[in-house]
């Protein structure tokens, strides 16, 4: 089963680099948190070890899969997660992205902004940190004691 390609992605920019950075963000991610098969580590471990150390182009994972992201990528929390987020990818990544989606660069500065959402997708909320719960408590004492 396939996923998404970068064919969905052509008719927002006539430019196929271009084209191929939203997935690439997505494909580096689901790499960086051990979603992807082990079959496709083994396959490409040459670009899964740039990927790993953030060298070179984030999308190179992306193109070196086909262009396309096949449930075959996945291992099984991989697919679950690329079954839940990617219905509505694009439309995060431009509002993460802006007017500038379209004509970003395939750096590892702009995967760790589209990361960022991705990693709440995948990991849920993080709690609130026990300063603003410590706080919480010690306001609502202090408000008693008015």
């Amino acid at each position: 089963m396939r996923y998404a390609s970068v064919d969905s992605y052509l008719s927002h920019t006539e430019d196929l680099t271009q084209a191929c950075i939203p997935l690439g963000f997505f494909a580096a991610f689901c790499l960086q948190h051990q979603l992807l098969s082990s079959e496709v580590e083994q396959r490409h471990k040459e670009i899964v070890t740039q990927c790993r150390f953030q060298e070179g182009p984030v999308s190179a994972l992306f193109v070196v899969l086909g262009a396309e992201l096949q449930d075959s990528a996945f291992n099984p929390a991989g697919k679950a997660f690329a079954e839940r987020v990617l219905p509505t990818y694009c439309e995060r990544y431009c509002e993460v992205f802006g007017e500038d989606s379209w004509w970003i660069k395939d750096n590892w500065d702009n995967y760790q902004r589209m990361a960022s959402v991705l990693v709440r997708d995948l990991y849920g909320q993080p709690p609130k940190s026990m300063t603003s719960l410590l706080g919480s408590f010690f306001s609502k004492v202090a408000g008693l004691w008015r």
